[in-house]
């Protein structure tokens, strides 16, 4: 029977972080059947406003698509943080997200999440699992998320790999916005998202979790995308999928490519400084 744990308030995202240093995960090979739920959360216009300067998305309207994620996320690292949970908190990698916009979310609806874990499975560099996030008005789903986290271990070579669409004609594509990410971008995001990982934060704070530098939040970069794609992209009925290829170390420079079709577009956010340049650090398929 699933254990219902409703939450008042979010959790500490900065005292889970710090107690994630002495937890390694559980031994376990299944999931923890529990499920994190706020209720009746109402969005604070200074928060908002604070995410739109750093991400780069319009004030006013519809909340961004990628939103919601920061409403969910501390839910999220409830659910990894339990005693049950059989990943590591620290050292989690995000390698994958989708969104499903179902309605516009304005500043005057109060929000209902919930949250749970699902698909515990084999990953080739270790295991992986989802955090499925689900945001509700007056009892409709609005939006919906899946994050998928990787955690490297004993490696699994015939796990079937989640590869995202062929890049391929993207080379016929102009570059789009090039943006300069500065040493500081992760504590820019952290400050305004609440996600203070480590690996995220400075280069000392990175390294004894097995990255030479800090690393651009995966969820920064893609609503970087999202934002720059902004009127291209519908308010409604928009299902929205990130695949994270390769980290963006601090600082860098990036540039994107975007392909438009009716109802899809497709991008690349790749290398833009120094050698090799066809490095890929995120892939984005929207869809309508």
């Amino acid at each position: 029977m699933t254990k219902d744990i409703v939450l008042e308030q979010a959790p500490d995202l900065r005292r889970i972080y710090a107690t994630a240093l002495r937890r390694r995960g559980s031994s376990s090979e299944t999931l923890p059947d529990v499920r994190y739920s706020r209720a009746g959360i109402r969005v604070d216009v200074d928060d908002l406003v604070a995410y739109a300067n750093v991400c780069r998305f319009p004030v006013g309207g519809a909340l961004p698509p990628t939103y919601p994620h920061l409403v969910a996320f501390p839910l999220q690292m409830g659910v990894m943080s339990g005693d049950e949970f059989p990943l590591p908190l620290l050292g989690a990698v995000h390698v994958e997200n989708r969104i499903e916009v179902v309605r516009p979310i304005t500043l005057d609806d109060r929000l209902d999440v919930a949250v749970w874990a699902s698909d515990l499975r084999p990953h080739r560099r270790g295991r992986q699992v989802d955090l499925v996030s689900e945001v509700s008005v007056l009892g409709d789903v609005v939006w919906r998320g899946t994050s998928t986290y990787l955690s490297r271990g004993t490696e699994h070579p015939e796990a079937p790999p989640s590869e995202p669409p062929s890049t391929a004609p993207l080379e016929r594509v102009a570059a789009g916005p090039l943006w300069r990410l500065g040493e500081g971008t992760g504590r820019a995001y952290a400050a305004v998202s609440g996600d203070w990982n480590p690996i995220h934060v400075h280069a000392l704070t990175a390294r004894p979790l097995g990255f030479p530098s800090a690393i651009a939040h995966g969820m920064y970069t893609y609503a970087q995308v999202l934002a720059s794609l902004g009127p291209k992209l519908p308010e409604v009925g928009l299902t929205s999928r990130v695949w994270f290829r390769k980290p963006v170390r601090l600082p860098s420079t990036v540039r994107l490519r975007t392909a438009f079709e009716p109802s899809r577009t497709l991008s690349v956010l790749e290398n833009a400084q120094g050698e090799p340049s066809e490095i890929e650090h995120a892939v984005v398929a929207n869809t309508w």
